[in-house]
């Protein structure tokens, strides 16, 4: 396997290449005064449907790798950010060979190879394959119970409680390095939790990130009902584990989407369930920027939006959900519709746009909407996308949650759907990772990849085994090639299969250790 050194070199090469990649290029940006106004910036696309597809392979027998990855941590603080920055005076960047500009441009931090040997360091935080979608470092914690997870591939996963105290944790790393079970097997994965890893200090807690340093930023989240705490964002030391406030946002019940770290501006996007924007933090926690999908206007700094916050969601069809930067563009899924509310117009959606510069600043004349997500099962109503993953240019996974109403969630009417780029478009491929056993539309919301080129698609989902012979619920891998249960390692997160855990799971994120040779497509 090619190291981070020899990848530098590769990689300046391929992403030169494909510097003209995934997503259409714009001009202009639109500011908006602290009170946001204008017209909406129009864009549209066919809506992508069809139906599903069940895709087969051979179970690998490897998913992990034996490198660690370095990094340092810190303890950030919350202040109020101050208005200084006019995205339109952006100039053209053409570090390392790889232009990024107010057209929206390829966005990549690739290090400059003096020799084999030499490196430069280039733009941000970026290893290799964070370029290409993959998640941000390793943890390293100090904790004895961690040792045995240090150079193993791990999984990290958001939870609703499993039990009361002392099992109340809203957060579980495994170990997902082991050979595959046979098939219909729960695999008995070992689990890690911080002891202060608890419901009661974290919250209800949905979407997950980490920098490139392995600390992880959790948001709280409505996804499984009301939260007391809907305005924090907390983050995990990479090397303590310690639990602080990284940010305080605007929020006043609805709480957040999901969120997103960017290594090369070194910043974080979240969804703001409530005003319908994006917010970008930066490293300290402060807002950079906002992104507004409704009127399709960024703010820097915190927004002065008359009446926010109030306490109520953002309509439906102004919603972002999930985040995802890959490409140059930062691509966001639209929550339009959910069970209880069809639009007859719409299906929910997956947009895109660019960045002004390397500073990660939106440039919303850029927006473009990708394509809406189809229907399963015959129903009446698509689900809501609440994360997107890429495994690199040209290869998307998006997962969907089946909700209810806005704070109230189900299961069985969600799945992972996975698109190609080809030709300036995202082509649907169907469901080719298929979630659960007797009842295939389990999706819980959460989606990554593994990242080796015999590893597998990690999906959080329900009644992974229903019964045959036990009840799993927690985290699907699936082979790249995709397939069902018949072909994946399937993990129940509490270790009890029994009785079901249904809705309770939510985002997962795959760190690699070290770092990955980027990941081909699927054959």
């Amino acid at each position: 396997m090619l190291r981070s050194r020899d990848l530098v070199v590769l990689s300046s090469f391929v992403l030169s290449s494909l510097a003209v990649g995934c997503g259409d290029s714009g001009t202009g940006v639109t500011v908006a005064s602290a009170t946001d106004s204008g017209a909406s910036a129009s864009a549209s696309a066919t809506a992508t449907d069809g139906t599903s597809t069940t895709g087969t392979t051979t179970a690998s027998t490897s998913n992990g790798s034996n490198s660690n990855s370095d990094g340092s941590s810190g303890t950030p603080t919350t202040t109020a950010p101050t208005t200084t920055v006019d995205p339109t005076t952006s100039e053209p960047d053409t570090t390392m060979g790889v232009e990024s500009s107010t057209s929206g441009g390829i966005k990549f931090d690739l290090g400059q190879a003096v020799d084999v040997d030499v490196v430069m360091p280039g733009k941000g935080s970026c290893r290799p394959s964070e370029t290409y979608g993959a998640a941000g470092g390793f943890p390293k914690y100090q904790d004895p119970a961690f040792a045995p997870f240090l150079d193993k591939a791990i999984a990290i996963v958001t939870h609703q409680i499993h039990n009361a105290a002392p099992n109340d944790f809203a957060l579980t790393i495994v170990d997902i390095s082991g050979d595959p079970p046979p098939p219909n097997m729960n695999y008995l994965a070992p689990l890690y939790h911080h002891a202060s890893w608890t419901s009661s200090n974290l919250g209800r807690i949905f979407g997950i990130t980490l920098d490139s340093d392995g600390n992880i930023y959790v948001a709280a989240s409505t996804a499984y009902g009301s939260t007391p705490t809907p305005s924090v964002i907390k983050r995990i030391d990479s090397v303590t584990a310690a639990i602080t406030d990284f940010a305080t946002l605007p929020n006043n019940g609805p709480a957040f989407g999901n969120l997103n770290y960017d290594c090369v501006s070194e910043t974080i996007y979240v969804s703001n369930f409530e005003d319908g924007r994006i917010y970008q933090l930066d490293m300290a926690g402060q807002v950079v920027s906002t992104y507004h999908h409704g009127t399709k206007t960024v703010t820097m700094g915190l927004p002065n939006d008359p009446g926010e916050p109030n306490g109520a969601f953002a309509p439906l069809g102004e919603r972002p959900w999930a985040v995802q930067s890959n490409a140059g563009r930062l691509y966001y899924s639209v929550w339009v519709e959910h069970q209880q509310v069809t639009d007859p117009n719409r299906d929910n959606e997956v947009w895109s746009v660019a960045y002004v510069d390397d500073t990660g600043v939106i440039d919303p004349a850029t927006a473009k909407l990708e394509f809406s997500v189809p229907k399963v099962q015959g129903g009446q109503n698509s689900m809501p996308v609440s994360d997107i993953s890429f495994a690199q240019t040209g290869w998307m996974l998006v997962a969907q949650r089946t909700m209810i109403q806005d704070n109230q969630t189900s299961a069985h009417q969600s799945t992972t759907f996975e698109y190609d780029y080809q030709n300036g478009n995202w082509v649907f491929l169907g469901t080719t990772y298929v979630v659960g056993e007797l009842l295939p539309y389990s999706a819980c919301g959460g989606v990554d990849h593994s990242f080796w080129e015999d590893g597998y698609v990690w999906m959080t989902g329900d009644a992974l085994d229903f019964y045959t012979p036990d009840v799993v619920y927690g985290l699907q891998g699936t082979p790249y090639g995709g397939g069902g249960i018949a072909t994946s390692t399937i993990i129940d997160l509490d270790h009890e299969v029994v009785s079901q855990d249904k809705g309770i799971y939510g985002d997962v994120e795959v760190p690699i250790p070290g770092d990955a040779t980027p990941v081909p497509p699927p054959m």
